[in-house]
């Protein structure tokens, strides 16, 4: 009976898993983390019954590969309001003028030209006041949305990816009422009953190969443990792939994987993202009167508001979940100078904490780093709201983040192309030999960043391995 190996129990991981066991195959799934889902990261807090998801959050349109899990196992989902409001001086544009906006500009883009940065064509727009406007609602959203850096991602993986929502309905998000954890559940469960093997705390690092033949050499528990198949499919992160160093776990393939596969690793980009889920006593800000900063606007629908200002410029309220919870949200370039200033805050209250135990520090500087994140959400929340920090902490019940850019598991929280990057994503999603097949979202066209994506692009590898 034949064998594979599947690295890594993602979304990407899980489906290959269900799918592959579900024929016959003998399925072993290694994981390097303590848990399953990848980047899909549900927090439950214990006596209050709405979840905190520390990772993935939306579904994005009605995906195929998505909705047939959310339908076979019952999940219930909600429709996330579309309502956005944009404050720029002062003033508070609505959902309609702020999509108008954006689409009109986003519209301009043209596969027909060579691919270019997005930075590139926002510059090569005219320098109107109202398209300036446009440009910085538009570096936001690509920003935020994307977890890029304008100046890297290409113009023509954004076409694509808007191509791609159009024809899922992508224009309408949705949300697991329950956690999105119970889609990664729901594909483990399936997987496992129809035989495949799961082993969690399973650091993979190095792959030996000659076709037809793989060897995962991996630590567990600080023991050595190798793993043997005829064909593996990698649903590594991009970030992981290509970490390197002694501070980063790597995986090592031998023999080395062919030129265009290292070139496609080391040229898509790792984006990275700020998230933080705020638990209140109360829904404060639909009492609030924000007349006096000009946009006296009721704030009892607040579906999401953006302030490009603050450090943290985007926040979301559960809507129409009615619960007292905010979410603080910054990508690309802005989570990554977030990420740094946190980063140094932990480390120089690391330093400023004498005679602390060698085995606490990585504890303490992840302590400090979650403090300073939450420093960056209280004041960014005083700017939008103009409610006073104190009465803002008294407020606060509880708050959570996952630092995906350090998490040496992810190395950063999903991918994006850069310029050419569409030649990229399809070298990286070719199998190697029939003997290694790769899948997660990095390689998944028009879909890269998303949850289905990933699980979509699981389902192609089992495809391929079943037709090699």
């Amino acid at each position: 009976m034949e064998e594979v190996l599947i690295i890594g129990a993602g979304a990407a991981g899980l489906a290959a898993a269900r799918d592959l066991a579900r024929t016959g195959m003998v399925v072993t799934v290694l994981e390097a983390s303590e848990r399953i889902g990848g980047r899909v990261y549900t927090h439950h807090e214990q006596n209050f019954e709405v979840p905190f998801e520390l990772g993935a959050e939306f579904v994005h349109g009605k995906h195929p590969a998505l909705m047939k899990v959310f339908e076979a196992a019952g999940i219930p989902f909600c429709d996330v309001t579309d309502r956005h409001w944009y404050v720029e001086t002062g003033k508070l544009s609505s959902s309609h003028e702020f999509w108008n906006k954006l689409n009109a500009l986003m519209d301009l883009m043209d596969l027909k030209h060579p691919d270019d940065s997005f930075k590139s064509f926002l510059d090569s727009l005219p320098d109107k006041e109202a398209i300036r406007r446009a440009k910085a609602a538009a570096s936001l959203y690509v920003e935020g949305f994307h977890a890029a850096s304008v100046a890297l991602i290409g113009v023509h993986g954004l076409i694509k990816a808007k191509e791609a929502e159009d024809q899922i309905e992508g224009d309408q998000s949705f949300r697991v009422i329950g956690g999105y954890d119970l889609v990664m559940k729901t594909l483990h469960e399936d997987a496992v009953a129809a035989g495949a093997s799961f082993h969690l705390n399973t650091v993979v690092r190095e792959i030996h190969w000659t076709q037809n033949h793989v060897k995962a050499m991996c630590t567990t528990a600080g023991e050595e443990q190798t793993f043997t198949s005829s064909r593996a499919i990698i649903t590594l992160p991009i970030g992981v792939l290509q970490a390197t160093g002694r501070d980063a776990p790597s995986v090592d393939f031998m023999p080395q994987l062919p030129e265009g596969k290292r070139h496609a690793i080391r040229s898509i980009v790792m984006g990275h993202v700020v998230r933080i889920a705020m638990r209140f006593h109360s829904r404060f800000w639909e009492t609030l009167d924000m007349k006096a900063a000009g946009v006296g606007q009721d704030l009892e629908q607040l579906g999401f508001i953006h302030y490009p200002e603050a450090s943290l410029p985007t926040w979301w309220t559960l809507l129409p979940i009615r619960a007292p919870i905010l979410i603080g949200w910054t990508g690309g370039s802005n989570a990554e100078n977030l990420i740094a200033r946190a980063s140094a805050f932990a480390e120089n209250e690391l330093d400023s904490t004498p005679n602390q135990p060698q085995s606490s520090d990585e504890h303490l500087v992840r302590k400090k780093y979650r403090d300073a994140i939450l420093n960056e959400a209280i004041e960014s929340l005083h700017e939008i709201f103009g409610f006073a920090e104190s009465e803002l902490r008294k407020q606060l019940i509880a708050a959570y983040t996952h630092d995906w850019h350090s998490d040496p598991f992810s190395r950063g929280a999903y991918s994006y192309l850069p310029v050419n990057g569409l030649e990229l994503q399809q070298a990286l999603a070719l199998p190697v030999e029939g003997t290694l097949y790769f899948a997660g979202e990095a390689t998944s066209v028009g879909h890269i960043g998303t949850v289905h994506g990933a699980i979509d692009s699981g389902h192609r590898a089992a495809r391929e391995v079943l037709e090699g």
